[in-house]
Parts: structure tokens; sequence; C-alpha cells
């Protein structure tokens, strides 16, 4: 029993010997080192690219801001210029009431020779009576 005690002490001992020989090598501090370096590089690099990204997006936002102004500049004047409509288109209707067309069976088109006549008269000032203005001063073109 001693006999095989000694043997198997030798073994353990050759073979941890052995294996602690093969095992990886830790790395050295230059290694190390270099590795830290890339990481930083590489964070250094991330954080400019988000700056950049950062500038980009505040300068979108700038100009969806100014588009939006815009429209809505361009949507006020659209509206302004649909009353101004809407009153000429009443003022028509209130023309072709005066002179005996019923609105509600003919429809209101804002075109042809009474509709030209209109627009000639509110060019003109539009101050002597329609009716007037467009019998007797109104020439066709």
């Amino acid at each position: 029993m001693k006999n095989l005690l000694i043997i198997f002490t030798g073994v353990f001992v050759t073979g941890y010997i052995f294996t602690s020989a093969n095992a990886k090598q830790s790395p050295t501090i230059d290694d190390i080192d270099a590795l830290l370096n890339k990481v930083s590089k590489n964070i250094e690099s991330a954080s400019q690219v988000t700056k950049m990204a950062q500038t980009m997006n505040a300068k979108m936002i700038e100009l969806k801001v100014e588009e939006k102004k815009e429209l809505k500049k361009e949507v006020e004047m659209a509206e302004v210029k649909m009353e101004a409509m809407e009153v000429k288109t009443e003022m028509l209707c209130a023309k072709m009431i005066g002179a005996g067309l019923d609105t509600s069976v003919v429809a209101v088109q804002l075109k042809g020779p009474a509709y030209d006549a209109y627009l000639n008269y509110i060019e003109e000032g539009g101050k002597e009576d329609f009716e007037y203005f467009r019998l007797y001063l109104w020439q066709r073109k």
C-alpha cells in the first residue's frame, strides 16, 4: 500500500508540473495597455460620431420647424384667398339673383362673360353699379 501511495503521489506531482507548464500564459502588461488604447480610441470615435449625429439632428429639427412655419403661412394665405373667393361667389350669387336667375337651380360657376365682367369691375375699382358697368361700360375682349 505504501508503494501504491508513493507511485500515486509521484504521478500526481508529475502531472501537476507538466499541466501548469502547458497552461496558458497570462497576458503581459503591454498587451493589456494596447487593448485599453484600442478601446479608448473606439470610445473616442463613437463619441465623435454621436456628437456629429446630434448636430445633424439639431439642423434637421431647425429645417423642419422652418418648413412648418412656411406651411402655416401658405395655409393662412390659402385661407385668405378662399375667403375672398367666397365673398366673390356670394357677390356673384347676389348679382345672379338680382338678374332673376335662381341660384338653387343654376349652379354658380366662376367662369363665363358675367364673371369676366365682374373681375374687370373689381380691377377698375368697382365705383359704379355692377349692372350698369356690365351692360354699358364693359367691353368684351
